[in-house]
Order: structure tokens, then C-alpha cells, then sequence
């Protein structure tokens, strides 16, 4: 199976989509039964936390997961999906084939022929996904959660000191208890979910 890592990484990274495969992720498409794979295949990755099966993706999409609708399902993900480079087909074993997205914010390009040869252009800003069908670790929302409290205590802590609530002596031991704990926690959110805490908590 994927590691935490690698898909904290379909995470971070912006794939760069030609128009003709960017179709897929706009309102126009929302109709389509590939944009309803292609979320369905997020929404079952972070509920799984791993990729997924063709059952799993066949029953999200059309309610059943017999053969027929697993063959529709699996021709439509060959034809767009994995064509356009939006989605990855893994071989665990010769009966079990899974799916998962290779990114979940795209970036709309414009292929530019010149002289000095071809180059792109990017169109618009970054889509992304809808957050809550990223595979995040329960771990991340646990150190932010945690985060928060001790920004909040220190704040209390601060404030209280300054209202003459508490003396001297005990605010500058948990002033430094709460700042050496918040710290360990800063530095694990860094170190392993780094540059994640900015894109889930902004615009949240």
C-alpha cells in the first residue's frame, strides 16, 4: 500500500492539466460520469486512506458494482482519467487492481508553439478538490487541534499574568512547559506535514 508520504505528496503537488483534459474537472462536466469517478475515486481514497477498488468506485458512481457497471467504469477511467494523467491504475496482484488520484489541485494550461519551441502557460488559478475528500492523516487534524489549545493557553496564560491572576513563579513554568510543547508540536507538523497546515487552514 501507499505510504503516508506519498500521499501527502498527491497532495502538495499541482498537476498541470491541457485544456482538453481540464474539462473534466469543471461545472460544464458535472454531469459526466468522469467527473463522478474521478471524485468518487477521492472521496474513497480518504475514506480508505489508500487507493481503491473498481467495485468500490463502480457502486459510488452508478449504485451497483456488478460487472457491467465495473466494465463502464474501468473504459471510462482508461479513456480520460488515466490518459489525461489524472489518475493511476496500481497492480497489487493479477486479481486486485486499485486506483488513486495522481494530484489533488490542478493548474488549466496553454500549450504555446514558437521558434524557441514549446512551452505552456498557465490559465486561471489552482482548482482544488474539495478538502474534505483529500486523504489526510487523522494524526495532522490531531497536532492541529492540539496546536490550537496551547496557543490558546499561553494566550490565557499571558493574559491572566497581566490581570495579576497568577504569580510569577508558576506563569514562567507553564509558560515554558506550554512554549516547549507547542514547539515539539510545530516541529513534527513541519517536519512531516510540511507546507499542509497552509493549505488546509487557509481560506477555512
Amino acid at each position: 500500500m501507499l505510504s503516508e508520504e506519498d500521499l501527502i505528496a498527491r497532495i502538495m503537488k499541482v498537476k498541470d492539466l491541457k485544456e482538453n483534459c481540464f474539462k473534466y474537472l469543471e461545472e460544464s462536466s458535472k454531469e459526466l460520469l468522469t467527473q463522478k469517478i474521478l471524485f468518487a475515486i477521492a472521496e474513497l481514497t480518504a475514506e480508505e486512506m489508500g487507493p481503491v477498488k473498481l467495485s468500490q468506485i463502480a457502486k459510488k458512481t452508478t449504485g451497483e458494482s456488478d460487472k457491467l457497471k465495473q466494465d463502464l467504469v474501468r473504459l471510462t477511467i482508461e479513456k480520460s482519467l488515466l490518459k489525461c494523467g489524472l489518475a493511476e491504475k496500481l497492480k497489487y496482484a493479477s486479481n486486485d487492481v486499485r486506483y488513486i488520484l495522481t494530484s489533488y489541485r490542478f493548474q488549466k494550461i496553454k500549450e504555446i508553439d514558437s521558434f524557441r519551441g514549446e512551452s505552456s502557460q498557465p490559465i486561471g488559478d489552482v482548482f482544488e478538490l474539495p478538502k474534505n475528500s483529500w486523504p489526510i492523516p487523522d494524526e495532522f487534524y490531531l497536532l492541529l487541534a492540539k496546536k490550537h489549545g496551547y496557543e490558546q493557553s499561553l494566550n490565557k496564560l499571558h493574559a491572566d499574568y497581566d490581570s495579576d491572576v497568577i504569580p510569577r513563579g508558576k506563569y514562567e513554568t507553564l509558560n515554558s512547559d506550554y512554549k516547549k510543547s507547542l514547539d515539539q508540536i510545530n516541529e513534527k507538523l513541519d517536519s512531516k506535514y510540511s507546507g499542509l497546515e497552509a493549505l488546509v487552514v487557509s481560506e477555512s
